[in-house]
């Protein structure tokens, strides 16, 4: 079965941090189309040491795409944070204060007010987290990856069935190809040997219009392609029932396989029913391709 890059997965979570404490933590990860792994991780500061081992559980997991992993505190992220006031600091402010009102006479006072206003007065000190808080978080990180592999593989159902009827198409136009190929190789061949009866009476008729004939035959002859169109057709099948999850790269490369094998065949034989078949194979192999760029 086929995976999409495309998936989503969320979850909340509630933790306990300290004794008596508990926080509640918001999880969701998105991902999109990428021909690799990329991650845009957004985390609070107790996770950002993790970072780096965050990222191969979802390399491991995800295997290819854009994701996007945000984690944030919804309630209780006050307990993280202790405010502490700088009294040296306030001292040295209000010395400050007095001295200046005392050499230039400047009557007035600090309130409390005024003190808070001052810079630098309230420092915010980050609460350390003991590692059972940062593991239970690691741990639900992978349960919401497996949301999104989830997501993907009802995505990659859909994929799969339009794929399969694309191909299901060219399959069906090929054959069509093989038999208007076949009808005309025929009709050059009556044409040839028609000739060749003429020449036989009249030694008058030219030897360039036959070698003209003969290199018109080998010049349409798409055996070849129709063949190895099929070949790839079949090869291209098996992939997608492939059980590897790695599948996106070797549907693409078929497709290229595919699209060149077409291009031949269309500069090959000019007749006009043919090639008409050829420009509707190349359009349904691009809506393949679209669809395969989101294959993982």
């Amino acid at each position: 079965m086929l995976l999409s890059m495309t998936g989503y997965g969320s979850k909340t979570v509630v933790l306990p941090v300290k004794k008596g404490n508990r926080l509640s933590i918001f999880i969701e990860i998105k991902s999109i189309n990428s021909r690799f792994f990329e991650s845009i991780c957004k985390l609070p500061y107790f996770l950002n040491a993790f970072e780096l081992e965050i990222n191969q559980n979802l390399k491991r997991k995800l295997i290819r795409g854009r994701v996007y992993l945000t984690v944030r505190a919804i309630e209780g992220a006050g307990i993280l944070e202790k405010v502490n006031l700088s009294l040296k600091l306030v001292d040295e402010y209000l010395n400050a204060a007095n001295l200046i009102k005392k050499k230039f006479n400047i009557p007035g006072n600090l309130n409390v007010s005024n003190i808070f206003d001052l810079p630098n007065i309230l420092i915010s000190e980050k609460e350390d987290v003991n590692s059972k808080f940062i593991k239970d978080i690691i741990k639900n990180i992978e349960i919401v990856a497996d949301q999104v592999i989830e997501s993907r593989q009802n995505e990659g159902k859909a994929l799969q069935q339009d794929l399969e009827k694309r191909f299901t198409i060219c399959a069906s136009k090929i054959n069509k190809i093989k038999i208007l190929f076949k009808k005309l190789m025929e009709e050059q061949k009556n044409l040839i040997s028609k000739i060749l009866a003429q020449k036989e009476d009249d030694e008058e008729i030219e030897n360039g219009k036959l070698e003209d004939l003969y290199s018109t035959l080998n010049k349409i002859d798409i055996h070849e392609e129709i063949t190895r169109f099929n070949s790839h057709l079949t090869a291209i099948k098996e992939v997608i029932k492939d059980k590897n999850v790695e599948n996106g790269k070797r549907i693409d490369f078929i497709l290229q396989e595919l699209v060149r094998e077409s291009n031949t065949i269309l500069a090959k034989c000019s007749n006009y029913n043919i090639s008409s078949i050829v420009v509707d194979i190349k359009v349904e192999l691009e809506k393949a391709r679209e669809q395969s760029q989101n294959v993982v």
